[in-house]
């Protein structure tokens, strides 16, 4: 238990370097899936229990969740997603929050959507997935 606020910045702020390199490299496979088109490899990133609160739509429940949403920006003319980290931080040993924003491409390579997002990461058997993916456009 952190004693004071700046007890818990500090170890936030200290740790943020690793949990910021661990939280980019599994972004980087979610960005390798989704270009590839292969939805069930990008929903392999989620807890088994995820929850996602895409922009207009009800919130989305287990594995299928992903599927659903991402096969629908591929569906829609989306052919890549970057993902570019803000923030994070630890939320004790097995929660990790990270604050970020994303590019949606199109084939031809014209923005599709800008926005921002927030995960909540979970370590599951020694391994990091994301749990809640809550994320919303930048347009009106």
């Amino acid at each position: 238990v952190y004693r004071t606020l700046n007890e818990r910045r500090n170890h936030t702020c200290s740790n943020m370097g690793d949990l910021k390199t661990q939280i980019e490299a599994n972004n980087a496979k979610f960005m390798a899936c989704f270009k590839a088109n292969d939805m069930k490899g990008l929903a392999n990133l989620y807890t088994e229990d995820c929850k996602l609160m895409p922009t207009g739509m009800e919130t989305q429940h287990g594995k299928q969740g992903p599927v659903k949403v991402f096969q629908g920006a591929w569906d829609g003319g989306v052919r890549e997603v970057q993902l570019i980290v803000e923030e994070c931080g630890a939320m004790g040993s097995d929660l990790i929050y990270e604050r970020s924003t994303y590019v949606m491409k199109a084939g031809d390579g014209s923005v599709a959507d800008t926005g921002k997002y927030v995960v909540i990461w979970k370590k599951v058997d020694g391994s990091w997935f994301m749990h809640i993916d809550i994320f919303n456009t930048n347009k009106a």
